[in-house]
């Protein structure tokens, strides 16, 4: 049987958790936009990935034990014949500090909906929805999204802003000099260096390139050496910064998300706007 579990301790409480797993208002801010779930036993739910239609997705409640166990079946009806089971446990390890434990079984029942649907597609996923997104909530850091219309195409948009000369030129408003080593490249690593040879690590979880990639920052940097995990980095390891190209008729919108700490909002909802106008000064001139 083909099963994924993903384990995290988090500093909170159960309720909160509990609250962040069925409460549709809280879900759609880290998971789905589930507007018909309910915790009745037997209600069955639905919902699509988010900004798509291409996966939907018919749940029904299979047991619940409020603060403590939540599980349902998981289907992709479209695609495949087949059905999961998805439970998620909450255990308090004490005043401070909660475990989550998420598991997903029967995965190989979705074989017949192809490639997509492979357990490790779903590990993956699981990860991210788990460790980064329920855990950014919990810890209030907040997702911040900016664009920018810029007149070329993606291609050229793409080549200007990871070119490692011309990226020191665009993201002078975050600090003059800024620049990166490592390549561009699916599952390679990345430093974002400031002069002084401060920054942070992180890897390049997805790519296409000339529309879409996603890093996955991991932890500080000092003196051009990574620096280990501490429990205030423990805290943000994990999140993720997104860039989208989407052209249309030789006009690029460029779209950034961000996973933002609390501490830093003010600046990036400043700094950000800044550096997409310089980019498409750069790419426009």
């Amino acid at each position: 049987m083909a099963v994924v579990t993903v384990e995290t301790i988090f500093d909170s409480s159960p309720q909160k958790v509990w609250e962040a797993i069925t409460k549709p208002e809280i879900m759609k801010v880290w998971y789905f936009d589930i507007s018909n779930f309910n915790l009745q036993i037997g209600n069955e739910f639905t919902f699509y990935e988010p900004d798509g239609n291409s996966y939907f997705h018919k749940c029904k409640i299979l047991k619940v034990e409020e603060n403590k166990l939540l599980q349902h079946t998981w289907t992709h009806p479209e695609q495949s014949k087949g059905s999961s089971v998805v439970t998620w446990k909450i255990e308090a390890i004490n005043d401070e500090k909660v475990k989550v434990t998420l598991t997903h079984e029967g995965l190989e029942t979705f074989a017949d909906g192809g490639d997509k649907f492979a357990p490790e597609n779903y590990e993956m996923g699981w990860n991210a929805l788990v460790k980064t997104n329920l855990r950014n909530y919990l810890y209030n850091i907040e997702k911040i999204k900016f664009t920018t219309v810029i007149n070329a195409s993606a291609g050229k948009v793409w080549d200007i802003m990871w070119n490692k000369e011309l990226y020191t030129r665009w993201t002078t408003p975050f600090c003059v000099g800024s620049y990166f080593t490592g390549e561009l490249a699916q599952g390679s690593r990345v430093h974002f260096l400031s002069p002084s040879g401060s920054g942070m690590y992180s890897d390049v979880l997805y790519l296409i390139p000339e529309k879409l990639i996603i890093f996955k920052h991991i932890g500080n940097i000092a003196d051009l050496k990574e620096l280990p995990l501490d429990a205030e980095t423990e805290k943000w390891t994990g999140s993720f910064e997104t860039y989208k190209l989407d052209e249309v008729d030789g006009i690029t919108t460029v779209t950034a998300e961000v996973d933002c700490v609390e501490q830093y909002l003010d600046y990036m909802k400043d700094k950000f706007p800044l550096a997409l106008t310089e980019l498409k000064r750069v790419v426009e001139k």
